[in-house]
């Protein structure tokens, strides 16, 4: 649908863990539309740059499953190396990881959702090209995704212990830590959306 509504590329590479943050090239990269692009990683927002996570007990593989959960619409099945070839997630990750993805993609499904189309209404006001077509049926889309990812994480989490264990015993304390805070962030950014959308955005928490 992007690619009817807009004369741009219809995507593009985005570091998970961007490389100032201490994220490399390497199983360190998702595809995401454009304009989603545009918001994470170019708006004063920026999440992928300024808002990492509160804790960090666990390694790199955990945290991208936080970031994802938080910020990326949708639900990513494969992990690429930057430009280059891509893994699935069901084997790489652990199962912790698996679990903190799940949670946070469910938890923050809601506040994505309107946070991107309100990045559209913004844009629309400064007189910028919007995609509102894109967007909606991005909704419906990403809904999809995330119903078939809640089957995918519940067997990614048995599958993860399975081939990790290591990793996941590991990465316990700090998933646990990431998956209370990734659904801390959807409540309130839920809350804060809804409050932004009957205010016409003059009130955010």
């Amino acid at each position: 649908m992007e690619s009817l509504t807009s004369d741009r590329i219809t995507c593009e590479s985005q570091h998970i863990i961007q490389r100032q943050a201490g994220g490399g090239d390497a199983n360190n990269t998702i595809w995401i539309n454009t304009t989603e692009h545009d918001y994470l990683d170019r708006s004063s927002d920026a999440p992928w740059k300024n808002k990492r996570p509160w804790v960090s007990w666990g390694d790199e593989n955990l945290e991208s499953a936080y970031m994802m959960a938080t910020y990326a619409n949708g639900y990513h099945f494969i992990i690429y190396d930057h430009h280059g070839s891509g893994s699935m997630t069901l084997f790489t990750w652990d199962g912790m990881s698996h679990f903190t993805y799940l949670v946070g993609s469910i938890s923050n499904f809601i506040t994505k959702e309107m946070t991107y189309i309100g990045y559209q209404m913004d844009k629309s006001t400064r007189g910028q090209n919007t995609q509102y077509t894109d967007a909606i049926i991005g909704v419906f889309i990403d809904l999809f995704e995330v119903f078939i990812g809640i089957i995918y994480g519940v067997i990614g989490i048995v599958i993860g212990t399975i081939f990790n264990p290591i990793d996941t015993l590991m990465n316990i304390p700090g998933g646990v830590g990431l998956s209370i805070e990734t659904i801390i962030k959807g409540i309130v950014n839920t809350v804060s959306d809804i409050i932004s959308l009957f205010t016409l955005g003059f009130i955010e928490l």
